[in-house]
């Protein structure tokens, strides 16, 4: 049995700590990276972002940096013995919560009369098969039928909306072949075997997709809502004071229109991290005390709306990266 020696393991809890600490700091002007298409509408001409701007030249190199930190802490750290305990005790229970908390969602979006997200008004079919898919997933009952369904809800709303509105629902249709793939452990009505050959091949690839089709939503959106719509986050700044650069530490320099890119970087390098498997559970705990935070200043809509990013988090924080689809070492 290898015994770390006690130098090396404060070593790599100082590294752990450092590591939270940058990820943490790079996201925290992403509080405002909630939906803002679901809460603004674009104001008058706003100057779009140049790559020439000191400020995105200054972020390029931040975000280069931060993701080859993000490599070697990847490579460097190991797992705890106690997170390797928890998750042999409790995964199943956690997963279970999970899948409740996404099946929860699609009954919820079904009765607020919108799909997947609320910019996207349904019509009754579609809010159908979204509210089938999600009462089958919250009750274990054939959950990875609901979770075909869920597909099928995705390819006929792209039909509807195009493929560009329903980029910013990735995670859900990740979600979905994690549901087809995985499935849920334990507290299920009834199980459908007829996938089992196929999912059995495929089980590994199962977190891993949830994760890359999480991160591509993190960074779509901070492309398209925040960096190439600087108007559309300039109307959600009027009506949502929340510029703590300015306000708290003084910073005059840092307007409303350069918190929005820095909110816009933070949530584009969390994607990023996600989408690579780079520290994920530490990159899991900055996302969530964002989307918290969010919570607390927005209200209710934002829990619906976020509310399967949160069974995301429970996922991911219990399984990790999962061992394909990633650039950093292999769990």
């Amino acid at each position: 049995m290898h015994i770390i020696p006690e130098k090396s393991r404060r070593g790599l809890f100082v590294t752990k700590i450092l590591s939270l600490f940058l990820l943490s700091f790079l996201s925290i002007p992403a509080i405002v990276s909630a939906h803002v298409k679901w809460f603004a509408k674009p104001v008058d001409y706003v100057r779009p972002y140049q790559i020439d701007d000191m400020p995105v030249i200054i972020t390029l190199i931040v975000c280069l940096v931060a993701v080859c930190v993000g490599v070697y802490l990847d490579r460097k750290l190991t797992v705890p013995k106690w997170i390797g305990r928890f998750v042999s005790r409790w995964a199943s229970a956690a997963l279970s919560i999970a899948s409740i908390g996404f099946g929860l969602s699609f009954i919820i979006f079904s009765l607020k009369g919108f799909i997947f997200a609320p910019n996207l008004p349904a019509t009754p079919v579609l809010l159908v098969i979204q509210c089938a898919a999600g009462l089958m997933i919250f009750l274990g009952l054939f959950e990875k039928v609901g979770g075909f369904l869920l597909v099928v809800l995705f390819w006929l709303s792209m039909r509807q909306y195009g493929f560009m509105e329903m980029m910013d629902a990735f995670e859900m249709l990740g979600f979905a072949l994690y549901a087809i793939i995985v499935g849920r452990p334990k507290w299920r009505i009834v199980d459908v075997h007829i996938f089992t050959n196929i999912t059995h091949r495929l089980h590994a690839y199962g977190v891993p997709l949830l994760r890359v089709a999480t991160g591509l939503n993190l960074m779509i959106l901070g492309f398209s809502e925040k960096i190439m719509a600087p108007s559309l986050t300039q109307d959600f700044l009027n009506h949502y004071d929340w510029n703590f650069m300015h306000h708290v530490f003084g910073f005059e320099w840092f307007t409303d229109y350069w918190f929005a890119f820095s909110a816009g970087s933070a949530e584009i390098l969390i994607g990023l991290f996600l989408i690579l498997g780079l520290t994920t559970r530490i990159t899991v705990i900055a996302l969530a005390v964002f989307l918290v935070t969010t919570l607390t200043l927005l209200g209710p809509i934002e829990l619906i709306g976020h509310l399967p990013h949160f069974s995301i988090a429970i996922v991911l924080l219990v399984m990790g990266a999962g061992a394909r689809l990633k650039f950093g070492k292999k769990e």
